[in-house]
C-alpha cells in the first residue's frame, strides 16, 4: 500500500520556496531535504517524548540555527563589494558521523514537532501563542503571576541523537587538537565566525560558533530535569499536564510552581542566558 508524504507547514513550504529562489535549485531538490527515504517504511525511527518548558529567550536561536546549516551545505555567493548575494550547492561540510543533508533533516523534523506558534512565542509575538495552541498549558503561580508555557513532543531517538553527534563534533572540530578528518569543518566554523552575514549568527572563533550551536539545540538537546530532584520534578509536571489535558491554563500549587521553576532556569542556563 503506498505511503503518503508527511504534512509539512506552511512555513516550512516558504523556508523551501525561499531557499529554492536563494539556490538557485528547483523546488523538488530543495525539498528532498524535508521529505527523504519514508516512503519504502524501511527506515525505522524510535518515537520518544520530551516534556519541555517553553522558555522565550532560549527558543530563538534554534530557529536562527537554519542559516547556520544552510551556510555549512552551500558555498556563500557575494557580490563586487562582499555583499551576500546567495548561496551556491557545494555537496556540504564533511562532518565526520553527522552528514550535514542528514543533520538538517533532522533538525527541521524535531522544529516542526514543536507546537504551532512556537516560532512566533520565540519572537516576541506572545500573541500569537495566547490562548495556547492545543497540548500547551501555560501554568499559573499560586499569587496569579505566569510561570512558564509546558508542552510535551514527539520526536525520534535517531533525530536527536544525529543532533547530538553534530554538536560533538562541532566541539571537536572546534577543540585544540581536531584531528586531521575535522580539517575542513574547522575552517569553515573559523569562516562564519569571522563574517557571520547575518546579524543573529555568532561572531568570534571556532569555539565561539560550536557552543552557539550547542545552545541553540539546548531545548531539544538538553533535560531540564537533571540532578537528584529532576525525575520527581518530571513526574510532578506530567501529572499536571495530564490532569490539565486540553485546558489553555491552570492554577498550580507551590510545589508544583517550584518545579516549574527548576526546569525553566535548567533551560535558561543551557540556552546561555544565565
Amino acid at each position: 500500500m503506498p505511503t503518503s508524504r508527511p504534512q509539512k507547514s506552511r512555513k516550512r513550504t516558504r523556508e523551501i520556496r525561499e531557499q529554492s529562489r536563494a539556490t538557485g535549485a528547483r523546488y523538488t531538490a530543495a525539498l528532498r531535504a524535508n521529505d527523504r527515504t519514508r516512503a519504502d517504511g524501511q527506515q525505522c525511527h524510535t518515537p520518544t517524548r520530551l516534556l519541555l518548558p517553553l522558555v522565550q529567550d532560549a527558543l530563538p536561536g534554534l530557529y536562527e540555527l537554519a542559516d547556520l546549516l544552510l551556510r555549512l551545505r552551500m558555498d556563500v555567493v557575494l557580490d563586487h563589494a562582499g555583499e551576500l548575494m546567495g548561496y551556491r550547492d557545494s555537496g556540504g561540510v564533511p562532518i565526520p558521523g553527522a552528514p550535514i543533508e542528514d543533520v538538517e533533516e533532522a533538525y527541521y523534523r524535531v522544529r516542526d514537532a514543536l507546537p504551532q506558534g512556537t516560532e512566533e512565542f520565540a519572537d516576541g509575538m506572545v500573541d500569537e501563542i495566547l490562548p495556547p495552541t492545543p497540548n500547551v498549558l501555560l501554568l499559573i503561580g499560586p499569587d496569579g503571576g505566569n510561570v512558564v508555557h509546558l508542552t510535551s513532543i514527539e520526536v525520534a531517538e535517531a533525530d536527536l541523537a544525529l543532533l547530538a553527534k553534530f554538536t560533538a563534533a562541532l566541539d571537536h572540530a572546534a577543540g585544540p587538537r581536531p584531528s586531521p578528518k575535522f580539517e575542513a569543518l574547522t575552517e569553515a566554523l573559523g569562516e562564519i565566525g569571522r563574517v557571520p552575514y547575518y546579524p543573529w549568527m555568532p561572531k568570534g572563533d571556532e569555539a565561539t560558533v560550536a557552543n552557539w550551536v550547542r545552545q541553540a539545540l539546548s531545548t531539544v538537546l538538553h533535560s531540564p530535569f537533571e540532578g537528584p530532584g529532576g525525575a520527581a520534578d518530571r513526574e510532578t509536571l506530567s501529572n499536571v499536564l495530564r490532569y490539565a489535558a486540553g485546558w489553555e491554563s491552570v492554577e498550580v500549587d507551590q510545589d508544583e510552581e517550584e518545579a516549574a521553576e527548576r526546569a525553566l532556569v535548567s533551560m535558561m542556563r543551557a540556552a546561555g542566558w544565565t
